[in-house]
């Protein structure tokens, strides 16, 4: 005989005939149970309907940061797909993110009044503009992320004013500085530099390259941030210079002492040799800037200028229009140059 169950709720209805029939559910308010009392049936209901009462763990802000990093033993392939440099800002972002609001259910993201808690927050941070805004682009980026898989509705941070008003648009290498650099810099450094200037690559993804990513004519790059794939033509110039190197080495950038480069090496050194050389204001970085800039002055598209430095076309337009083209003087000369020229046409063609 089955044991009786505790908790059962028990309810006697009388019906419309006179008769009394009793109804069972699990317990009290709960599901009303469809088999027969004392059967086995009735005990494997039973233990359904409390299978499923159990309440799921609530989800939080910060366990919704959880499910877009991952766990240490099982990190997310969608995490590990960003630049390490990427993934160090957003894990200083999450700490101080989780310190503001560490049990605040997810739901109440989604409530009103979220958009200006995030707001106060953000610009708590003001002193700081450009930190601020790194952190609300990682708070941001795990509400997209939560809205990808379903879990959220929307992100509280979209329309959020940024605080950061900076930009490159008037930080490229000059011909001077590039100059200088290509006759005085040491070969250690000099080759990294051809290498940005050619390719726009990144800092990271130039120090990473082998000599297998290098067929003679083009170099194969598989970007870290993003992931992208992309094939890029080498300049006769770069390619003279690589292919007069020895390919005893695995990487094709190394350090003075023949082995691959260290992060923090390559920053330190590029920095002494900035300031032996004089060269100030202009970061390895801006060496992508300048590529896109000069392309851009020789007549290339943005959809060509993407191909190489693989950028999306917008980025390449946000870029030209926003962070790296300085006042172009000759660009906008043209424009009153070639209405000269027009007007001088129309006056010959009219006889004037």
């Amino acid at each position: 005989m089955l044991v009786k169950i505790k908790g059962i709720h028990k309810v006697k209805r009388k019906l419309a005939d006179g008769s009394i029939r009793v109804h069972y559910y699990a317990w009290r308010g709960g599901p009303r149970m469809a088999s027969q009392p004392r059967t086995e049936a009735f005990a494997l209901e039973y233990a359904k309907h409390k299978a499923n009462a159990v309440p799921a763990t609530a989800e939080t802000l910060a366990s919704l940061i959880d499910r877009f990093t991952g766990s240490d033993d099982e990190p997310n392939p969608d995490w590990l797909a960003l630049a390490e440099t990427t993934r160090t800002d957003h894990l200083y972002a999450f700490r101080l993110i989780k310190a503001k609001w560490p049990l605040l259910p997810a739901k109440l993201t989604q409530q009103r009044g979220m958009k200006a808690d995030i707001r106060k927050w953000h610009r708590s941070f003001a002193a700081n503009p450009r930190k601020a805004d790194k952190l609300l682009f990682s708070l941001s980026k795990v509400f997209s992320y939560a809205i990808a898989d379903e879990l959220l509705d929307k992100n509280p941070c979209a329309g959020i004013g940024r605080l950061y008003e900076g930009s490159r648009k008037d930080i490229v290498w000059s011909k001077a500085q590039l100059s200088t650099f290509r006759q005085s810099a040491a070969a250690h450094l000099l080759l990294p530099f051809e290498i940005a200037i050619n390719t726009a690559q990144r800092q990271g993804d130039i120090l990473a390259m082998t000599w297998k990513d290098y067929d003679g004519t083009h170099l194969q790059i598989r970007q870290s941030k993003g992931g992208k794939r992309i094939k890029v033509r080498v300049h006769r110039d770069l390619k003279a210079v690589l292919d007069a190197l020895p390919h005893d080495t695995m990487r094709i950038c190394t350090n003075s002492r023949g082995r691959p480069w260290t992060k923090d090496g390559f920053k330190t050194s590029w920095g002494k040799e900035c300031a032996r050389l004089k060269i100030e204001g202009v970061t390895f970085h801006d060496l992508r800037g300048t590529f896109i800039t000069e392309r851009k002055r020789e007549g290339s598209t943005a959809e060509q200028i993407a191909g190489v430095t693989g950028h999306s076309i917008s980025e390449i337009n946000g870029v030209l229009e926003r962070h790296y083209l300085a006042d172009d003087q000759q660009a906008s000369d043209a424009v009153i140059l070639r209405m000269e020229r027009n007007a001088k046409r129309t006056k010959r063609v009219n006889g004037v």
